[in-house]
């Protein structure tokens, strides 16, 4: 109505009046309605990541950092419910990164993650894998993600060549995806087009698995169990680090699985025997060098021995990552419970204020008979 108004009114001096009150009206809508969410989200996150440390006396600093926090975070937003709920979420995006080369043994120390220890401790870890290989595959095939697959785009960009010939009498025939990769690793071009198709939605199911399963870290064990379980959400996302900063801000630990660069290209002919040790070399030269990788990981584990090494490594990560994540001794109160309890109060005084207020105009009018 006030833009209406302000382009319907031919007054300069009446446009002029209402530029102070459309400029109100967008403040109000940027801090109370924009902003809360996603400040919820950015802050809690940060917050988490920060106070996820075990240091001397980690459990006063923790409560002190997050009241404080808190009480900033509800005076910017007025008390705003979108701030608690961005705050939420952002608790419960904090999974963990799992990555590494090609053939260097990501997928086997994803399973030894997610396999359940037989110790008798009190508390137990509990991986929760996300397969980012199992999501790009299943974005190819034509009727299994509906709107979020990417069949009909690859088949118009890259043009039917790239189905496979098994199928071809069928009316949707699934794409060859070593057809696709000798297209796309021989051209730098073309597989940029194809990581431009296929990664927006690659990361928009990743993103959404990730929320689900990260509201559920607090949910009560399963079975007949007694222990403990500590929850991580973990995404074994082979393009981690090619996928840029915003990719690796997301992940506050970051796993690298590494080996020998020439123990990497034995492995990968001997896994494929149907590729050439040329088109191997192609492979592992399309992402960047395992090491530089293990450079700029939080957590490194060796795949250069025996499997008997690999699980003794993976089983001190497992520990190690799993009370760093979702270990509570160190803590202190959750983000979320501080954020409501600041603004309760602030609810309550506001209420209290209001009330007295009204009590006093009664007074008045008792007295005065007005």
């Amino acid at each position: 109505g006030t833009l209406l108004a302000v382009v319907s009114c031919n007054s300069p001096t009446t446009i002029t009046q209402s530029i102070p009150t459309m400029t109100s009206y967008l403040m109000w809508t940027l801090r109370e309605i924009v902003l809360p969410l996603p400040l919820g989200v950015i802050i809690s996150a940060i917050t988490e990541r920060l106070v996820r440390r075990s240091r001397p006396y980690a459990r006063w600093r923790n409560n002190v950092i997050k009241l404080s926090v808190a009480c900033m975070g509800v005076s910017c937003v007025s008390c705003n419910i979108l701030f608690l709920v961005g705050v939420i979420i952002g608790t419960a995006m904090q999974p963990v990164g799992l990555t590494g080369g090609i053939a260097t043994g990501k997928s086997t120390v994803s399973s030894l993650l997610q396999q359940q220890s037989s110790s008798d401790k009190d508390e137990e870890e509990e991986f929760v894998i996300i397969d980012v290989d199992g999501i790009a595959h299943d974005i190819l095939l034509p009727n299994k993600l509906g709107s979020d697959s990417v069949y009909n785009l690859l088949v118009a960009e890259f043009g039917k060549g790239i189905l496979s010939p098994e199928e071809k009498g069928t009316s949707s025939p699934n794409i060859d995806r070593r057809k696709l990769g000798d297209i796309v690793f021989r051209d730098v071009q073309k597989r940029r087009k194809l990581n431009s198709i296929t990664h927006p939605k690659i990361i928009k199911i990743m993103l959404k698995r990730i929320l689900l399963e990260g509201l559920n870290l607090n949910s009560s064990p399963s079975g007949k169990t007694t222990k403990r379980r500590r929850r991580v959400v973990c995404v074994d996302i082979p393009l981690l680090f090619e996928g840029g900063l915003p990719m690796r801000l997301l992940f506050g630990t970051i796993i690298v699985v590494a080996c020998k660069p020439d123990l990497q290209l034995e492995r990968l002919h001997k896994r494929n025997p149907d590729l050439t040790l040329e088109q191997c070399r192609q492979r592992i030269a399309s992402q960047i060098p395992v090491e530089k990788k293990a450079a700029k990981a939080h957590v490194v584990i060796r795949n250069d021995e025996d499997l008997k090494s690999l699980k003794c490594q993976v089983q001190v990560t497992k520990a190690n990552v799993a009370e760093k994540v979702s270990g509570k001794q160190h803590r202190g109160v959750e983000l979320a419970w501080a954020v409501f309890g600041v603004m309760s109060i602030h609810w309550l005084k506001t209420s209290t204020i209001l009330l007295d207020v009204e009590l006093l105009h009664v007074f008045i009018r008792a007295i005065y008979g007005n």
